[in-house]
């Protein structure tokens, strides 16, 4: 009863108006000996919820992620076509309450194709509105994406995007 009380809250907060959101990306990827990460602070958007219903977009700048190490940062750009496509964008349909966990659905568009994407993770409250932290997997693969080299050893084609989000009231 508690938590239908308090989705009830949260959809109706959410549905009032569109929502501002601020965060940043990560994203994971793995090569035989080990794994890497980097970071992107630029995710900036609005979103509006009806129910499960969802619609707005959040994008990022692609030219800002850093994985601390300025020649694979300047490859990743290179596999990434940030030049053609200078920004990420999340278009979310769909966001509930599965048990304990938050579900965003919706597409993501990057690197100039255009994907399902199904983000799950946890939805808090805050003094200002909301906190989400989610995560998919993707693969290189299904973005036509080259595959980045690492001393000569090529990464996984799976990699792990880790986002976080303030939804601000």
């Amino acid at each position: 009863m508690k938590r239908a009380v308090a989705l009830l809250l949260f959809a109706l907060s959410l549905a009032q108006a569109p929502h501002a959101v601020e965060g940043l990306a990560r994203y994971r990827g793995y090569y035989p000996l080990g794994s890497w990460e980097g970071v992107n602070p630029t995710a900036r958007g609005e979103i509006t919820w009806d129910g499960e219903k969802a619609s707005g977009k959040v994008c990022l700048e692609q030219k800002a992620w850093d994985s601390g190490n300025a020649e694979r940062d300047k490859k990743a750009l290179e596999i990434l076509r940030a030049k053609d496509h200078p920004e990420a964008c999340l278009y979310p349909k769909r966001a509930r309450w599965e048990g304990a966990r938050f579900v965003v659905e919706g597409d993501l568009s990057f690197a100039g194709l255009t994907r399902p994407v199904r983000i799950e993770g946890e939805l808090r409250e805050t003094p200002s509105g909301y906190r989400f932290q989610g995560r998919f997997s993707t693969r290189f693969s299904a973005w036509n994406l080259e595959r980045p080299r690492f001393l000569f050893l090529e990464v996984r084609d799976e990699v792990e995007v880790l986002l976080e989000a303030e939804v601000k009231r």
